[in-house]
């Protein structure tokens, strides 16, 4: 056969081949997550050699990098990775060590060539000795009461000597599942510190900046116990916010931006020859915060001779240039809660946001009446210098409402009055709220004192249990709502994270695992909370 047509004859099974490599060109996307098929040695085996190599089967080729990354290994241990297709085999190079359960887990982290992840962590405990620990510890994780996936759980088995949390390696490694759940199975006695974090740069370990959850208390696991490790609450870690832009808006308004939230409460800011008077923010951003000054100069510089968040001092080297010109731009009202049209609970305040920061006016009634309008008996409260709440005196009967206010009294901070001398809002109350209620208690069922939340479409409302646990929200608004609670240890009301360095640990926290709908007159009763509390 000459060479031209033996090239004529590869051609279309080069063709043929190659096509197989790519995605298909029709038919559905594949969306089901991979799974293991088979492992060595089987689950649970004891007296297992000390020169095994243990063998995971997938049922699909996976993204080798990505799953090699998300396999723990309990205790750790040096270890070398062999891909045959599916199959991964892990190659001690020291040899097993002798009378030691091992625990090899494969988080969610670990995906397909589609990039579909793991539904749930896996788990494949062995001995080589005679008989497996048997201790286990479970839990699950949230961030802003939402069951968090993929975030990495870490144990550290309480030793002598010191040790520092996320510094030093820890003992054992997981993930969370989809729902937030993990387990750490076949564990030793002793005691236990979990600590809990998002991977935001899937570097495998945990950096300032990213989501951290720490523990309330250490746990003491008896042999072969199962020990509910109780839920563990992710918030933004303290890394120092940083300035990324200051400018003049008017002659008496600096406009500072940074790159993270910020508290006007936790921030200092001292000027050489332009004093601050004010610090604060609208509602929306809040790496915006805004400072009232005594009138500029213009095209002055002017250098900052302090400015800490938290008491953690910032460098900004860049002068602000001063700014003549006066402001001239009226407020305006932004928002209003609830929204045109909407609902309003009988319990709740009327809310109005404004454009900018406004003078603290003491109020009267702002309220006009009229045919068509109503009247209602209540207060004006400033709740920030840009929010305005009026709190009725008496819950609100159920109806729709259309009220008209005057806003001559209200002045911006330098004394412009409103675009508009009136303002109307609609709204009805439904005529049977919602309800919610429950007890709070101990995995041992007895009660437990502590704040409960409901975090609903439009803010979060907060109420103490009872003697007996029980808690009950009345006058909610339909939607959708996640209920936690957490023990006020230190009777401050609001709930404490704890700190990494030094370590403190954090109030217990809980949060049900499923949000619950509430439709329009909806009672939902008999939720149960369980807290473990120290």
């Amino acid at each position: 056969m000459n060479t031209s047509l033996r090239w004529h004859l590869c051609l279309p099974l080069l063709l043929w081949a190659c096509a197989k490599v790519g995605p298909p060109a029709g038919g559905s996307v594949d969306k089901i997550p991979p799974a293991i098929t088979s492992h060595l040695p089987a689950a649970d085996a004891v007296q297992v050699p000390l020169d095994t190599r243990v063998e995971l089967m997938f049922s699909e080729a996976m993204e080798r990098s990505r799953t090699e990354a998300a396999l723990f290994i309990s205790p750790t241990s040096p270890v070398q990775y062999q891909w045959q297709g599916s199959r991964l085999r892990l190659h001690f190079p020291q040899g097993l060590a002798a009378d030691q359960t091992y625990v090899i887990t494969l988080g969610t982290g670990a995906r397909d060539l589609r990039g579909n992840t793991l539904a749930q962590s896996f788990t494949l405990a062995f001995a080589t000795g005679p008989q497996l620990n048997q201790g286990r510890l479970e839990g699950r994780v949230f961030a802003q009461h939402q069951p968090a996936a993929s975030a990495h759980v870490w144990a550290y088995r309480l030793k002598p000597g010191p040790r520092r949390l996320l510094t030093d390696p820890p003992d054992y490694r997981t993930q969370t599942g989809s729902d937030g759940h993990y387990v750490f199975s076949r564990l030793p006695a002793g005691s236990y510190r979990l600590v809990a974090f998002a991977d935001g740069d899937a570097d495998q370990s945990w950096d300032a900046g990213e989501a951290l959850a720490l523990p309330a208390a250490d746990l003491e696991l008896v042999e072969g116990a199962t020990l509910e490790a109780g839920d563990l609450d992710l918030w933004a870690s303290a890394a120092t916010p940083q300035l990324t832009r200051v400018q003049p808006l008017d002659q008496e308004r600096l406009l500072l931006l940074f790159d993270q939230e910020v508290d006007p409460e936790q921030v200092t800011i001292e000027i050489q020859g332009l004093p601050v008077e004010l610090l604060y923010q609208l509602p929306g951003d809040r790496r915006k915060l805004y400072a009232r000054t005594t009138p500029q100069q213009a095209g002055r510089s002017y250098s900052f001779t302090r400015l800490e968040v938290a008491g953690q001092p910032l460098e900004w080297r860049e002068p602000v240039r001063g700014n003549g010109r006066p402001d001239q731009a009226p407020p305006t009202l932004a928002t209003t809660r609830p929204a045109p049209g909407g609902d309003l609970t009988p319990q709740d305040s009327l809310v109005l946001v404004f454009s900018e920061a406004m003078a603290p006016t003491e109020l009267a009634d702002l309220w006009v009446a009229s045919d068509s309008t109503q009247s209602p008996a209540g207060r004006w409260q400033w709740r920030s210098p840009a929010v305005l709440a009026f709190i009725p005196q008496v819950p609100w009967p159920p109806g729709p409402y259309r009220l008209q206010g005057r806003t001559t009294a209200l002045r911006d901070l330098a004394g412009l009055a409103l675009r508009d001398s009136l303002f109307t809002l609609t709204f009805s109350v439904p005529e049977q709220a919602c309800r919610l209620s429950g007890r709070v208690l101990s995995p041992a069922g007895e009660p437990v004192p502590a704040w409960v939340g409901a975090q609903g479409p439009e803010r979060c409302w907060l109420v103490q249990t009872h003697r007996d646990g029980s808690f009950d929200f009345t006058g909610l608004a339909p939607g959708n709502y996640r209920v936690f609670a957490f023990a006020d240890l230190n009777l401050n009301q609001g709930q404490d994270r704890g700190t990494l360095e030094p370590f403190l640990p954090s109030e217990p926290y809980t949060c049900h695992p499923e949000a619950l709908t509430l439709a329009a007159s909806a009672v939902r009763e008999g939720l149960e909370l369980h807290l473990v509390a120290p």
